[in-house]
């Protein structure tokens, strides 16, 4: 029982002095750092905590489409089974039954389609950051069965970048 205490009462005064405290910046900075009236509220997650940190979704135009969005239509395209317009929402459109979302292009028959998206992640460190990764949640009813996907988007911007591209995706099924 000492051998354990003698190793353990380290640890824990190690693993309390870890600990982060919250950044709290001076009264008067707060005021200078909120933007103004007229700037777009977009997501206000950063990549790095710095000052000199862009949003997250600053490398492409203030009036693009959401990524969840973008995620959302294009899986509406694949039930109406319109692959030119899903297509059109990848970099590069992936080759026929070679999709990372295979899963998704092959359903038919579905009643009812219920997409979850989370809040994008960033995957790069470039600022402001080239690819980001939309987690998703998706359910599918069929007539015979109810199928249930957890997985992500990888995006990227446009030539342009006044829009949001799938660069890959993965989903996984999930067994209840």
């Amino acid at each position: 029982m000492r051998r354990v205490a003698c190793w353990l009462l380290p640890m824990l005064m190690l693993l309390g002095a870890c600990q982060r405290a919250p950044d709290v910046p001076p009264a008067a900075d707060v005021a200078a750092a909120k933007p103004p009236a007229a700037a777009p509220t977009r997501v206000a997650n950063s990549i790095l905590d710095g000052a000199d940190a862009l949003p997250l979704l600053a490398a492409v135009t203030a009036d693009a489409p959401d990524p969840g969005a973008v995620v959302r239509t294009y899986a509406v395209h694949l039930l109406r089974r319109e692959f030119d317009k899903a297509d059109a929402n990848w970099m590069i459109a992936p080759p026929p039954g070679r999709a990372d979302d295979a899963a998704l292009r092959g359903l038919r028959e579905v009643r009812d389609l219920k997409i979850n998206t989370d809040a994008p992640v960033p995957r790069d460190r470039q600022q402001p950051t080239h690819l980001i990764e939309v987690p998703v949640r998706i359910r599918v009813t069929t007539p015979s069965t109810t199928l249930r996907y957890k997985g992500w988007y990888r995006l990227v911007p446009n030539p342009q970048r006044s829009a949001w591209l799938i660069q890959s995706a993965n989903l996984q099924p999930v067994l209840d």
